[in-house]
Formats: C-alpha cells, structure tokens, sequence
C-alpha cells in the first residue's frame, strides 16, 4: 500500500497556490505530477488551484480526490489519522487503490458527487481503518463537497473532504453511558430510595424505582421537586433541601413522618439523607437523595412500646390480684389455728375455700397464657348440649351477679342445640366473657346471655349495658394484656388475658368470637360462633360415664401440709387414706397399706417421683398411679404416663379432675 513517493524539484514561483502547508506543503511541492498524470501544478485547473490552496492553508484536515483516477492530494492535519501504513504514499495515489478496504462504504459517496450530485454530510460515520499495524473503529463526521470543473461532462472535477475524527468523542461518550448505565443500575437494584435533584430549584434529574414507588409511580424527570409533591412544602422537606443547596452540609433525617394526598392521611416514616453534590470547582449544583422507609421498624418499635408497657401494666395488676386473695387467706388460717368457736372455723374455712380456688383461677388463667403463646392447648372433644353449657356457666357467675344486685336474663336455645367441644374449655370462654360482663357492668345493671341456631353454626351471645367498649380500644380488645378503664383500687379486677384465652379457645374449637359496642358508657355484644353437630353424630360418640366408690388411696408429698389437707379431704368424701413424706416411707406404706391408688407428687427429694413409680410397679399388686405436680404442660403429661402413671393432675388439684381420675379405674378395695 505504502509506495516510493515521487519527487521532483520543488517550485513555487509557477505555481503560488502551493506554498506553506508544513511538511504535506513541501511533498506536494516535491511530488512528481506529471508521473501521477496530473501534469504541471502551474496547468491545473483553476478549480483545483483553490481547493489545493485552501488544503494547504487550514489547520482543519482537509482531503482532496481529483479526476476520474480520484488523485490525491491532504494536509498536515489529515495525516495524522491515516497512520504510517497510507502516509506518505497516499499521496498522488487514486483512491481506490489506497482506500480499497473501505471503498464499499465511501466510493457510492463519492460517485455521487462526482456525478453532479450535491454536497453530502455525514456524522459521526464509523469507518474501521487499518492503521498502527491494526484494524480500527475510526468515527469520522465529514462533508464531501464537489470542486467545479467546466471543462468536464457533470462540471465537477474532484471531491473536497473537510473532516474531522470524532473517535475519542465517540468512545468518551460511550464510556460516559456506560458509566451512567452502571450507576443507573445500581441505584435501581439498592435496597434503599434514592434521586438526584439538580440546582436551587431542585429539578429531578433522575429517580429510582423504589423513590417512584414512594411517590406512587409520579412522573418526575425535569420537574421541581415542590411541583411533584407539593404537599411536601408544608412539612420541612423542601426548606431542608433548600439549606443543604445553600450551605453545602449534609442533612440527615430520622424516622421522619411523610404525608403524601395519595396515601390516606396515614404517614410514612422514613430515615433519609440529603449530600450535596460539588462540581469540580467545589460548586454546589445539586442534591443526592437516599434513604429508606422504615415506617414497619417504626410500628414494631411502637407495638413493642406498647407491649412492655402492658406488661408492666400487668405485672402491677398480677401482684395486687394475687396479694387480694392472700389477706383474708392469712386472717382466716389465722382464726382456724385460734381458739375460736365451730361457726367461726366454718366461716373461716368458707373464706379459704373461696379465695383459694380464686387463686388457682389466676394460675390457671396464667398457665393457659403460656399454652396459648406456644400452642400447646390440647381440647377433650366431646358432644355437648349448648344449654348445659351455659347452665353452668350461669352458675359459675351467679354469686358475683347477686353481689352486685344485677338483672341476669338467660334465653338458652328453644331446641337442643349439640357442639363437639372440651366441657371444660367451652364453659371456660362462656364464664370468661359472663364474668367480663358483671365485672365491667354497675350494680343494678342488665346482662342478658342468648344462644340460638343458626344454619350449621351455634351461637352464643353475652349483652350487657355497662361501661362499654371505647372506639380505640374495640380493636385490640382480644390482644393480651388489654383492658379497659380500671378505677384507681382495681374493683374490676382481672389481668387483661382472659379475652385472650377465650379467643384462642374458641378458634381451637373451629369457631370465632366477636366484639360489638356503641361506645363508651353503651353496654356491649360479645357473640361466641362454634360449628353445630347433627343428633346422629352425637348418638355415635355418647360416652357412659364411669362409675366409682371409696378408694385405699396413699398421698405421698414431702410438703406435709399438702399432704395431710389432701388425705383429710380424701377421707371426708369416703376414701381411706395414707400419707407419705418421702420416697422410702411411700415404698414401705405400699406393702403395708396396700393402696389401690397412689397419689405422688413428682418433685421429691432423694428420689423424685418417676423413680418411686418404677419402683412401685415392679411390686407384685401396684396400685394405680397419679402423678400430682406443677407442671402441667403436654410433655409433662407425656414424661408422666412414659414413666408408669395412670393418670396426671396439676396442682392445685380441682376435686372434679381428683374425681374423675378416681372414678376411672376398676371396682374399689373392699
């Protein structure tokens, strides 16, 4: 491609027009013309004379094609794009000879000016190129503008290429999007919101997608921040932005409340920042915003609040409710162990009797807490009667209803009504919600309890028109811990977990309870809903109820006191009975005695209970064994029977569970 260049004696007195020009100056002076048959600069056409001397005298790179052999001639500024494979042979060479590589692309260019067509302009043109002995992305913008010549068929004599390489602007301006398209990316994949606001005015620049979703997918791009949310102005967003432009410092909020028109009212917390962004004079020109929506951190932060102070709230109603039953304990143990007269111990009694079994109502109530928040409630199904439910829920109110002199109505479904429930659970929620009512209605009040039938479903409902129910609290009524307004010595009581419980309860039994109230001072509806079952159902899961009769039973307790009340109550209700303290005397009574039930309790000293069960069931005639103990979670129960015992009961032990235990097993000793 490179060839010996042809020289001649240089000359400028003929031929003016070639003067200057630099080094191409002196090679197209020193060119042998007449060799590439162009004859003598002096003869050439006056056409070519001027585009030579306009060649020669810019700095622009400038390229000549002449005559059908498309001769050429180029300047300084046009050398240094060609590289030295083309230079300086390129010179008086025909094009096609020189540019063959690319001729597909220029030549159709090039014939159509040369054909009498007009000027053409093209930008930023990619023309790949070999040069620096490699093959290269060249971006050219150039015109090709004819060179008048009379003499000659189409009146134009030659191309004059004015050119410039925009490759470096090109490949700067692909870098510059590459880069933007990276950081582009990056703010859209962040887990944060983020946007770039441009000068005072605070011009959205650009906006990511989780920024958008805040704002509710606005369009944004070119337009104000105060024009986007306007709402936003009268909440200090705007001014802080405006602070930040103008004093160049940073702004970082926190858990800062946003109301935007679209989201209802209800605000949205967000921890934010706002840098300033510097031009390379230090200049500030605009704002980065980024941040995050932290209004979920910000409800769990609150709820959490809430929760301990409940529960502080709880542990001081704890400590009064169990110290209330504890006083008139210790007043009427104090009267029985006194010389006082029959009527008095009875008296006395009456009142341990009563504030005990209020105790264990709180422990109990406690224990169903844990079960409930772990899940471990497990339900006796059996078919029931919906009116003996609430029957016995009635009786279990009916004291604390008279105390207070109020009307209690009862409307019991007009026709049998059967559930599959737990007894003991189902009445357990009806007396709940009952003793809610009387608790939470003034002396002289009503409460009415109604059940009915209603397609597939039973329903229970407890009306009252007491205190009432306010608007904020009717949501959360059913949470733990939650309570109404309490006068300042607690005379309503309760701890604020038996709604809890009842909710829980009755979603075990596959049903659902709801709270209604006009407000404050205007009563309220408490309504249970629990699947029915049909009369065939029922026939076929009808249980006989065992039968019992006294019982040789042995108590084994280290605590002397639970055990000797236990063997006393045992023996008012017809049982013979044995006290043990400890494991060793349990095991001799066993022989001696010969109980056909033991009760032992799990936590002894020097052997615990499951040892002295193993022990006692590897005697020759065992008695029927009942765990007794505080533990009454369903893996202790499981732990219990996997140890021997027949039977386990929590303490304090309820006499219809000692009972029902009792009555379970064969015919009783002789």
């Amino acid at each position: 491609m490179k060839e010996p260049l042809r020289v001649t004696q240089p000359s400028t007195s003929a031929a003016p027009f070639l003067a200057g020009g630099g080094e191409m100056g002196e090679l197209i002076r020193k060119y042998d013309w007449n060799a590439a048959a162009l004859g003598d600069p002096s003869e050439w056409p006056q056409g070519l004379k001027t585009a030579v001397r306009l060649l020669l005298s810019t700095r622009h790179p400038v390229f000549i094609w002449w005559g059908p052999q498309l001769i050429q001639l180029y300047n300084d500024a046009y050398r240094r794009s060609i590289g030295p494979e083309r230079h300086p042979g390129a010179l008086g060479q025909p094009g096609r000879e020189c540019w063959l590589e690319i001729w597909h692309v220029i030549g159709p260019q090039i014939e159509q000016v040369m054909a009498g067509g007009s000027a053409t302009w093209h930008e930023n043109q990619l023309i790949p190129i070999t040069r620096n002995g490699r093959r290269e992305d060249v971006y050219w913008t150039y015109s090709y503008s004819p060179i008048d010549e009379p003499t000659v068929p189409s009146g134009v004599g030659g191309v004059l290429v004015v050119c410039t390489e925009t490759t470096d602007q090109i490949l700067a301006e692909r870098r510059f999007q590459a880069a933007e398209a990276r950081w582009r990316s990056m703010f859209d994949q962040s887990p944060s919101f983020a946007c770039i606001l441009d000068g005072p005015d605070h011009v959205f620049e650009y906006a990511n997608e989780r920024y958008l979703h805040l704002l509710d997918a606005r369009d944004v791009t070119g337009r104000r921040a105060r024009d986007v949310v306007p709402e936003v102005a009268a909440q200090a967003f705007i001014g802080q932005l405006d602070q930040v432009f103008r004093s160049g410092e940073r702004h970082e909020g926190f858990a800062s409340p946003l109301v935007l028109n679209g989201g209802g009212g209800e605000p949205r917390y967000l921890d934010f920042v706002y840098q300033p962004i510097r031009d390379g004079a230090g200049l500030v020109t605009g704002v980065l915003v980024q941040g995050s929506d932290v209004t979920e951190r910000v409800a769990s932060h609150r709820a959490l609040e809430e929760a301990d102070r409940r529960k502080d709230e709880f542990l001081a109603m704890l400590a009064h409710e169990l110290r209330n039953p504890l006083a008139p304990i210790r007043t009427a143990s104090e009267i029985l162990v006194g010389e006082a007269s029959a009527d008095a111990h009875k008296v006395a009694a009456g009142i341990v009797r009563r504030q005990t079994a209020h105790l264990t109502r709180l422990v109990d109530d406690l224990i169903d807490v844990s079960r409930v928040a772990h899940g471990r409630i497990a339900l006796r199904l059996q078919v029931l009667e919906l009116a003996a439910v609430i029957a016995q829920a009635v009786e279990a109110v009916e004291a604390s209803v008279r105390e207070k002199r109020q009307r209690l109505r009862v409307a019991p479904p007009g026709r049998p009504v059967l559930v599959r429930a737990d007894q003991d659970r189902l009445v357990q929620c009806v007396t709940n919600v009952l003793a809610n009512a009387v608790r939470y209605t003034p002396e002289g009040g009503q409460i009415s309890v109604e059940a009915r039938a209603v397609g597939e479903e039973a329903i229970i409902e407890v009306i009252d028109d007491g205190i009432g129910i306010p608007p904020e609290l009717l949501p959360r009524i059913f949470d733990l811990f939650v309570q109404g307004r309490r006068n300042l010595d607690r005379a309503q009581g309760g701890l604020g977990i038996g709604l809890a419980i009842v909710k829980r309860l009755v979603e075990l039994h596959g049903g659902a309870i709801t709270a209604a109230s006009p407000g404050q001072g205007k009563g309220s509806r408490f309504t249970l809903t629990i699947p029915r079952v049909d009369s065939a159902a029922a026939e076929a899961e009808s249980a006989v109820a065992p039968q019992g009769g006294a019982r040789r039973i042995l108590v084994v307790d280290d605590n002397i006191d639970a055990a000797d009340s236990l063997c006393l109550l045992l023996r008012l209700a017809g049982h013979e009975t044995r006290a043990a303290y400890t494991s060793a005397d349990a095991l001799e009574q066993v022989v001696a005695f010969a109980p056909d039930t033991a009760l032992l309790d799990i936590g002894l000293p020097e052997m615990d209970g499951f040892e002295l069960a193993r022990r006692i069931r590897a005697g020759a005639r065992p008695p029927r064994l009942i765990a007794l103990t505080g533990y009454g979670r369903p893996e202790d129960r499981k732990l219990a029977l996997a140890a021997g015992f027949d039977a386990h009961l929590v303490k304090p032990v309820e006499l219809d569970a000692l009972r029902k235990a009792l009555e379970v097993q064969g015919p009783p000793a002789a």
